[in-house]
């Protein structure tokens, strides 16, 4: 059926190429040919196809004006047909498809030249050094304290999580507080990653110099990455809080004395009791033992990949290192294995944490061949927990387990390394558990080391390597010069050049010579790196043996991916497959990879935020006296700023998680509410007001209010005025003034956010006369601008924005509902009246919606402008996200395989 579909589409577009000259004579030429030039639009050149082909660029616009019935003007009495604008809208797309002349193939579109932005900038840096916090405070991350609510890999939102948020502009834990970067300027009616915004100033540039010393010479640095403190040639070790590895604890012969019997995780190859007397046999050897947290460490946190638990065996040693923040806490719900303290995730619902060990002993290659571990019951809370253990081959093995409520529950984990292998880390997935903390209590050890006798070392420290600069110095398998190559090839996200690499590592040695530490040698070269042409900027050059049109080089398609979707680096997995130049065949099974991990939330910070215009609520301040509801706390200091952002990122991330289709964005049957919210919208809301779960002997970084602000509820809609971003308070206060709603500023948001139609800047200035907050309550606002609208000059740009703006007038500046406002319209032929008929409406025909949502979505991945030859891309990705139930994951992953995201224009 395929077939003759498109020789009809060709055999209309032949035709219409043979006479769209005469569309132009009938119906357009009057205002815009040589003379008039109506719009400093000029179609009288357009004499044939040939010409069209020289200069296609305007015909996009000439599409969207047919389409929207904005030309030729709707009050112009000589009118197209209904089909004769879809004969030259056909045609124009196939003009758009077709191979460009010059270049002797389809336009992939002009590289921009591009750098990366401030969040990109701060991501790639933090991941690079892998670092669980920001380098730098920037307005671009959002006030959300607790992220830990999102969790992708889950493939489900939970109905009810927690939320909290900080003061917008409040200071925050970041690794350089007293840095800062000039922000980035945005694309008109685009993003602040493209290139033809950005400033490329050499004062720009010295500051990104100064930056990159900052971040390296920061005092937290080598105690937060122990990526950092290998590659400048020194030994991690925590010196807050309290320097846990200064006062080692003894690995403990005895594994859960405090309990007598516990449940055994299946999959696990021993029971409790038999590694009870395995665990203390190696004890008595001198190679095995149970880390169990003494009194002294007590209430400790442990940094995130930087703090290191370090406890003694004998002349060895057990160094754990975490990749997130841990608290070595008690908990009175629960009854540890080993009094006084049990180890848990320091942040409240991030339940997912990796504990990687290290045996320090003569024996480098000695190394865990057992390991057992509770995972505790708890009072009123139960679930899946997973542990995995990974072994120094590279192979893992898995154990889930269901942790029932309760002593009862408490649940005994055991694993054993291959033949010739050792268990390198322990990987802990709580997520599915009820509670806010995953609690392991007892973590015993057997190594493959030698035995030795204890009573031998007895009060003998193990060796502890000199020390210099507060750091310990190790020895090195890489030279200075390989870890400054492999350091390279990571930030310039592919192998690097001898010519490339030799003045950097001059900079190393130059230093050397000077008579600096080897380590603060590495410093320098390392901000040169980070400051370098190469880390700053985005290649996307494609084959230089290649013609005119290339495919992106595999390493330039990991990072053009790593960027759109993590707003960051390229990970191992993606650099590996670029090296390999295998990329391109695995793009599908990477994006859904790479959608599954929490980096993904960047697409909620970063383009759904400036997608939705979410960047201007906080300068978004309606009126006190007449919306006091929006005002709370002392002297009305508290506002819902904070609420209704989570609200509109709360669905984004919903259609993310779950794949959902992207009509939620429209008209979803639920939302996400917290009480001050449902009290805005007159909703009713049951949540019990009950205070969040803290554990016991908290310090105050844990410390939480009794405040429902913070918990958040899944809610059905029974209300279809509610449901999708347009019906959302925070872009309702956006689109407002203080006083009053403005039809004109929420009809042009949905016209350049949902549809990507913005209109045209206004041709004859207009203002409402007396538009006071007082004038504001006595005259409806469709009264005051009526007579605007129907001048001849304005009523082309209005019969488009008012319709959708006038549709919300049932809402308010803050969103709430105004029963006495006028909202009749008509949209695409059929009439509505209130959001809800709007909605209906765009449910029905949802082309303008996704065409609009994918285009925004294909810019944001390209990082520029889209142009006539993008149209048929963006039609080919609509059709195949139709198809598969608009989910957003397609519409990802189309965009990933497509035409403009995988080659480059090289002319």
């Amino acid at each position: 059926m395929r077939f003759p579909t498109l020789v009809m589409i060709l055999l209309t577009s032949s035709a219409m190429g043979a006479d769209f000259r005469g569309f132009l004579e009938t119906h357009c030429l009057e205002c815009h040919d040589s003379e008039m030039k109506k719009g400093g639009l000029d179609l009288s050149s357009f004499i044939d196809e040939a010409a069209v082909m020289r200069d296609r660029s305007i015909w996009r616009s000439v599409f969207e004006k047919i389409e929207s019935h904005q030309m030729p003007p709707p009050k112009q009495k000589s009118q197209p047909t209904e089909a004769q604008r879809q004969e030259l809208m056909t045609w124009i797309m196939d003009i758009a498809a077709r191979p460009d002349a010059d270049l002797g193939a389809v336009d992939p579109g002009k590289p921009a030249l591009r750098r990366l932005t401030r969040l990109e900038y701060n991501n790639a840096i933090r991941d690079l050094f892998g670092l669980e916090m920001d380098l730098f405070m920037f307005p671009e991350r959002l006030p959300i304290r607790d992220k830990g609510y999102f969790q992708p890999a889950n493939g489900k939102m939970p109905d009810e999580l927690k939320i909290e948020m900080r003061e917008y502009g409040a200071k925050y834990p970041v690794l350089c507080p007293q840095l800062g970067l000039p922000g980035d300027n945005r694309a008109e009616h685009g993003y602040r990653n493209r290139g033809d915004a950005q400033d490329f100033s050499p004062l720009l540039l010295e500051k990104y110099l100064a930056a990159a010393l900052e971040i390296v010479n920061a005092p937290e640095l080598p105690r937060r990455s122990r990526v950092f403190t290998e590659l400048v040639g020194m030994k991690q070790e925590m010196q807050e809080p309290a320097d846990v590895s200064s006062n080692a604890p003894t690995l403990a012969p005895v594994h859960s004395p405090d309990i007598e019997r516990a449940a055994k995780a299946e999959g696990s190859p021993d029971y409790l009791e038999p590694f009870r007397e395995h665990v203390a046999s190696a004890h008595a050897d001198g190679r095995g033992g149970v880390f169990d947290v003494p009194r002294a460490l007590a209430n400790q946190t442990i940094a995130g990949k930087g703090g290191l638990i370090r406890a003694a065996l004998g002349a060895r040693a057990l160094t754990i290192n975490p990749d997130s923040d841990l608290w070595l806490a008690s908990f009175a719900t629960t009854k540890p294995a080993s009094t006084p303290a049990i180890l848990t995730n320091k942040v409240k619902g991030v339940k997912t944490f990796e504990l990687t060990f290290d045996i320090v002993s003569e024996d480098d290659d000695e190394g865990i061949e057992r390991l057992g571990v509770c995972v505790m019951g708890r009072q009123k809370q139960s679930g899946m927990v997973k542990l995995t253990a990974v072994f120094t081959d590279g192979t893992d093995a898995a154990i889930t387990a269901f942790i029932a409520e309760g002593a009862a529950g408490t649940t005994f984990y055991s694993f054993a390394a291959p033949s010739g292998e050792a268990i390198k880390k322990l990987a802990v997935d709580g997520s599915q558990f009820s509670g806010d903390y995953v609690l392991l209590d007892d973590l015993g050890i057997i190594t493959n080391g030698a035995t030795q006798t204890l009573l031998s070392v007895q009060g003998r420290e193990p060796a502890k390597p000199e020390k210099k600069e507060g750091q310990t110095r190790v020895s090195v398998s890489l030279t200075p010069h390989e870890r400054i190559e492999a350091f390279m090839s990571r930030a310039f996200r592919r192998e690097v050049a001898d010519e490339e690499l030799a003045p950097i590592f001059s900079i190393f040695q130059n230093a050397r010579k000077s008579g600096r530490s080897e380590a603060d040698a590495m410093r320098t070269a390392i901000a040169a790196v980070l400051s370098s042409p190469g880390f700053l900027y985005v290649e996307a050059n494609g084959d230089a043996t290649a013609g005119k049109v290339s495919r992106l080089e595999d390493h330039e398609l990991g990072t053009r991916l790593a960027l759109f979707l993590w707003s960051s680096t390229p990970d191992d997995k993606l650099l590996a497959l670029a090296k390999a130049g295998k990329l391109r065949d695995n793009l599908e099974n990477q994006v859904r990879r790479m959608l599954k991990e929490r980096r993904s939330r960047e697409l909620s910070e970063s383009f759904a935020v400036q997608w939705l215009r979410l960047d201007q609520l906080h300068t978004s301040k309606p009126d006190r006296d007449l919306f006091p509801g929006f005002y709370s706390g002392p002297q009305g200091k508290s506002t819902l700023h904070g609420a209704t952002l989570a609200e509109a990122l709360l669905l984004f991330e919903t259609v993310l998680v779950e794949d959902r289709g992207i009509l939620d964005f429209l008209a979803a049957d639920y939302t996400w509410l917290n009480a001050p919210l449902a009290r805005l919208y007159g909703l009713q809301f049951s949540a019990e007001d009950h205070a969040p779960e803290v554990a016991t002997n908290t310090n105050r970084e844990l410390k939480t209010k009794n405040d429902k602000a913070a918990l958040w509820h899944r809610v059905k809609l029974s209300d279809a005025n509610r449901g999708g971003f347009m019906s959302m308070a925070a872009p309702l206060v956006v689109t407002s003034l203080p006083f009053r709603t403005s039809p004109v500023k929420r009809g042009a948001w949905m016209l350049e956010t949902l549809f990507n139609r913005p209109p045209t800047e206004p041709k004859v200035a207009f203002a409402i006369e007396n538009d006071t907050k007082e004038a504001a309550q006595q005259m409806s606002i469709r009264e005051k601008f009526e007579a605007h609208r129907n001048k001849a000059a304005c009523y082309s740009c209005h019969i488009r924005l008012d319709p959708p703006g006038f549709a919300l007038e049932r809402f308010n500046p803050i969103g709430q509902w105004d029963e006495k406002a006028d909202t009749k319209g008509e949209w695409s032929g059929s009439a509505f009246d209130g959001p809800a008929g709007f909605k209906s409406i765009l449910a029905r025909h949802p082309h303008e919606f996704t065409r609009g949502f994918i285009e925004h979505l294909l810019s944001y991945a390209l990082g520029r402008k889209l142009e006539v030859y993008d149209m048929p891309v963006v039609d080919h990705i609509q059709r195949a996200a139709a198809a598969d139930g608009w989910k957003f994951s397609r519409i990802i992953v189309e965009i990933v395989r497509s035409y403009p995201f995988t080659h480059v224009r090289r002319s």
